[in-house]
């Protein structure tokens, strides 16, 4: 089984001017939720259900924690999770303080492994679903 992906053309809001291009762009193919893999992972271990989904909600109880203290949370051949900030720009350091900090956001690092899986994706280009109005927003 493969990647699915469709081919969406993207005007560039630099030069609008300019033909559209071409993309491929990947092409959900359903979800899966937290009981979901919390099933799967009981299936696959000593663990139950109740269990698996115990861990789980721990672990997103205490990454926070580690967080907000400036850790980088690993989390083995998964990944790690770090913590990157927005700022507004400021013309000498001296302005810059934590009022300028506008957003911050959760940084996911692959592990090897998984990002082994991407090197070995198959593709399979399927029919277009978004109209061209929709993707010219993704750009």
């Amino acid at each position: 089984m493969g990647v699915s992906y469709n081919v969406v053309p993207k005007v560039n809001p630099q030069k609008r001017e300019d033909p559209p291009k071409y993309y491929a762009i990947s092409q959900s193919n359903g979800e899966v939720n937290f009981r979901a893999l919390a099933k799967e992972i009981a299936e696959i271990t000593t663990v139950s259900t109740p269990d698996a989904i115990a861990v789980l909600e721990s672990l997103i109880m205490i990454i926070p924690r580690h967080i907000e203290r400036g850790e980088i949370v690993r989390l083995g051949e998964l990944g790690s999770l770090r913590l990157t900030i927005k700022s507004e720009g400021c013309n000498s350091e001296e302005e810059v303080n934590s009022s300028k900090i506008k957003k911050a956001y959760y940084r996911f690092s692959p592990g090897s492994e998984l990002q082994e899986t991407l090197k070995t994706l198959k593709y399979n280009r399927v029919k277009k679903a978004n109209t061209e109005e929709e993707s010219n927003e993704l750009y």
